[in-house]
């Protein structure tokens, strides 16, 4: 076993430092984690809280009688070179570093000291995650579960963060979308593991697929940029790079080590990589729902068969994607021809964009649906929602609930994206996310607005295009 697999999927953890006075937050992190656990504090008065959580304490590492993969560390940053070194004797793999004080602070003493738990791992060998981030979050073993994180179920989308507060905000985000999490990591200073180290575990791992990363700056362009191109082959990237500007440069240096660069020199290399550049969370989330959920396209991408609430929405719908690159096609005649012989409505429009009453009816809608998915002038079906919450009643358009479109997509041919109305009235956060729910257990992506899901599904077809 790789001894990167062995920290970020391991089978022995030990957390130093845990304290009640913070509710033991870190034995709460991996209470639900079925290996070997162990507290290490030489303060014997918390010994019996942590035992009430299920674990055995030992005043010091070297004291736990079995080896151990991870250790999690939550202690005063002048104590950490001593716990470093502890761990080099014990032969520990991995180190999860919380404790900041380090160079982030741009002070000497906290420069030094970096410089010198740097020598210790690189001396003792150790695989260091940090310092100064929130560490691992694993919800396939139940590992860094608090902070509003899930475990038990997962998914296949990684995520790799120098923002403890991101990484926090994208594992409740992600629930929130029901897109589960693979692996993800805060990975802070990142004094050993650097960025790189990560791309190049991620590409090997099984269980993800579509990978998100948070970035302030990097250490070693070479190697990263090298680890990027060559894990894009395989694996839809996308990066959210900050420090743009001269303020948020600032921002980056009283936050972390990392150096920002040019950001045309970024937007080049992330071009040349064929990553997929990332401007905030809610568009990484948007954009991950078709790269998880979607296969390639079959054809250029770039033709839509749409379905739109109405003749305005129709309207507007078109102007959105054609500025996003998208073309919305004639359909065949034989397609309007199977249409018309079906149904013929006053007040519908049987053109591409289609809207109106046409799709009020059930067996109407998935006629159209059908015509779409054998049309060759259409390469992804879009289908605007409204979401609707009446007595208790969930409806996403005039009555039709979700489970019409997950009938459809059991037959799908091609890319089918959900496009849910920010028309008012909004739905509830609480319908969104159940409606989103439904769709993404049927592997449908939805996406919320106009603009989010032709900038969103722009970046999935242009991956596949430059692959």
């Amino acid at each position: 076993m790789d001894s990167l697999d062995r920290v970020l999927e391991p089978q022995s953890i030990a957390v130093v430092g845990s304290k009640s006075v913070d509710n033991h937050m870190w034995l709460r992190t991996i209470q639900p984690f079925e290996g070997k656990k162990y507290h290490v504090n030489v303060d014997r008065n918390e010994w019996a809280s942590a035992k009430e959580l299920g674990f055995d304490s030992f005043p010091s590492i070297l004291d736990v009688p079995e080896s151990i993969d991870l250790v999690i560390v939550s202690v005063p940053a002048q104590i950490v070179p001593r716990i470093l070194k502890d761990c080099a004797t014990k032969k520990v793999i991995g180190v999860h570093l919380y404790t900041a004080g380090f160079s982030e602070t741009g002070t000497p003493e906290g420069i030094e000291l970096e410089k010198e738990i740097e020598r210790i791992a690189i001396e003792g060998n150790l695989k260091i995650v940090g310092p100064n981030c929130m560490g691992i979050f694993n919800p396939k073993l139940g590992i860094g579960v608090n902070l509003g994180r899930y475990h038990g179920e997962y998914g296949n989308l990684a995520f790799i963060s120098q923002s403890g507060s991101q990484s926090v905000a994208f594992a409740q985000g992600s629930a929130f979308h029901d897109l589960k999490v693979s692996k993800l990591v805060s990975m802070g200073n990142g004094i050993i593991l650097d960025s790189h180290d990560y791309l190049k575990y991620l590409a090997n791992d099984d269980d993800t697929k579509v990978i998100g990363m948070y970035l302030e700056g990097i250490r070693s362009g070479k190697d990263f940029f090298k680890q990027l191109k060559e894990i894009s082959k395989i694996k839809p990237t996308m990066i959210w790079k900050v420090g743009e500007t001269d303020d948020a440069e600032r921002a980056v240096a009283s936050h972390s080590t990392s150096k920002t660069s040019n950001p045309k020199i970024w937007d080049d290399m992330l071009i040349q990589c064929n990553a997929i550049k990332i401007d905030n969370m809610d568009e990484m989330f948007e954009t991950a729902k078709l790269l998880a959920k979607l296969d390639p396209p079959k054809q250029s991408g770039y033709n839509l068969g749409v379905l739109a609430l109405s003749g305005g929405h129709a309207t507007e719908m078109a102007n959105v994607f054609s500025k996003a690159g998208f073309s919305i096609p004639r359909l065949s005649e034989k397609s309007y021809n199977q249409i018309l012989t079906k149904f013929n409505l006053v007040g519908s429009t049987y053109t591409n964009p289609i809207e109106g009453r046409t799709l009020a009816n059930e067996d109407h809608l998935n006629n159209v649906l059908d015509v779409l998915n054998e049309d060759s002038n259409v390469d992804i079906i879009v289908h605007e929602i409204h979401i609707s919450n009446r007595n208790d009643k969930l409806s996403v358009y005039r009555g039709h609930t979700p489970e019409i479109f997950c009938e459809f997509k059991k037959r799908a041919k091609k890319p089918y994206v959900v496009l849910i109305s920010t028309t008012y009235p909004h739905p509830s956060p609480e319908d969104r996310s159940m409606v989103y729910k439904q769709l993404t257990d049927a592997g449908i992506p939805a996406v919320f607005g106009m603009e989010n899901t032709a900038n969103s599904l722009r970046k999935y077809v242009e991956y596949y295009q430059r692959k």
